[in-house]
């Protein structure tokens, strides 16, 4: 693999009844959320769980990154797509594919300029067919700091739309756009700096950007939730909401030295707020959301910085409990994975 980057998914458990994909790259069997069991880890991929006994994933075959299928029952691995998408620098970032291959979202970027600066256009491979979705003027630099901007690259549950955001990009950019699949006709789009976003419905689609926002292709944009969010995702089931709360400290700005998890049911009614420091709450069943407790960092950083202790709780909605999740030996989720456990990714 080219960059010094190489993939790996290793599968030292047998798939369960339940299974869950945690921060995009470790499979566990969540029959009992409390006491998971491995099924899967990776690194420098992601990892969709196709059915109750199957995983896909990326990885660079002979220069061409590709879609492979793992059963894992038998261990047999077979080839389902070929990408666009060229495998170097990070391929496993900037780019969004449905598991089939028949979508795929990616860039690609003219010669930079004198001034540094090139033309960045944004494709979408559909069924064979490749389309120019947009293009933009994108500079040089870059972006630090745990709680900047997260990309949006989701396709709708039916595959009908596509949200997408600059940011993946482009580090300063800020629009989020929508997309018709079928017209690749953009939809909708708004400035403001996204931190992720998810389908909770065929037709529509939440964002974190300070307050939680919507869009629907009726209704077009609208506030869903002021609270200040960072990320978001939702259960399976379309029913709840969770995300990283943030105490609001004026119109732009917030108090990131205190990160809380917010449960919210989509149609509005229960709200649930964790208690301590605690950061990417994550679904691992429609009821049971897994959040990293936080504590003030012993590193260094900025007064007040937090950071995960390593250990992951459990929150049951339907029951109201909020428990520690006890993992074998050697199977909780490493150090590659800090700032990613457990909300999803790509």
């Amino acid at each position: 693999m080219q960059d010094g980057i190489t993939a790996w998914v290793t599968c030292p458990g047998k798939s369960g009844a339940v299974m869950a994909v945690v921060a995009g790259a470790i499979v566990y069997d969540v029959a009992d959320p409390l006491r998971p069991r491995l099924v899967c880890r990776s690194a420098n991929t992601v990892i969709h769980l196709l059915d109750g006994n199957a995983i896909a994933y990326t990885a660079v075959v002979a220069g061409h990154v590709v879609i492979l299928r793992r059963d894992l029952t038998s261990r047999v691995e077979s080839r389902i797509a070929q990408l666009r998408l060229e495998p170097h620098p990070y391929y496993y970032g900037g780019v969004g594919w449905t598991w089939d291959g028949s979508l795929e979202v990616y860039s690609t970027s003219a010669a930079p300029r004198a001034d540094g600066r090139s033309l960045v256009s944004m494709h979408l491979l559909s069924n064979g067919n490749d389309h120019v979705l947009y293009t933009i003027d994108a500079g040089p630099g870059g972006l630090e700091g745990r709680w900047g901007p997260r990309g949006i690259l989701a396709f709708s549950p039916d595959r009908a739309y596509l949200a997408i955001s600059d940011f993946p990009f482009y580090v300063y950019g800020e629009n989020v756009r929508i997309f018709s699949v079928a017209d690749q006709q953009q939809k909708f789009v708004i400035k403001g700096t996204s931190t992720g976003g998810t389908w909770i419905a065929n037709d529509r689609f939440v964002w974190a950007s300070g307050s939680l926002m919507q869009w629907t292709p009726s209704a077009g944009a609208a506030l869903l939730r002021s609270e200040y969010w960072y990320g978001v995702t939702g259960s399976s089931d379309g029913t709840w909401l969770a995300g990283t709360f943030f105490t609001r400290l004026g119109a732009d700005s917030y108090d990131n030295t205190k990160p809380q998890g917010l449960v919210v049911a989509v149609g509005g009614g229960r709200t649930f707020q964790t208690t301590g420091l605690v950061s990417s709450p994550g679904f691992v069943t429609p009821t049971v959301v897994w959040y990293a407790q936080e504590a003030p960092s012993a590193n260094g950083g900025l007064a007040g910085d937090t950071w995960p202790t390593g250990v992951i709780r459990a929150f049951d909605i339907a029951s109201g409990s909020d428990q520690t999740v006890n993992f074998r030996a050697g199977e909780a989720p490493n150090d590659e994975l800090p700032l990613l456990c457990c909300a999803p990714r790509g």
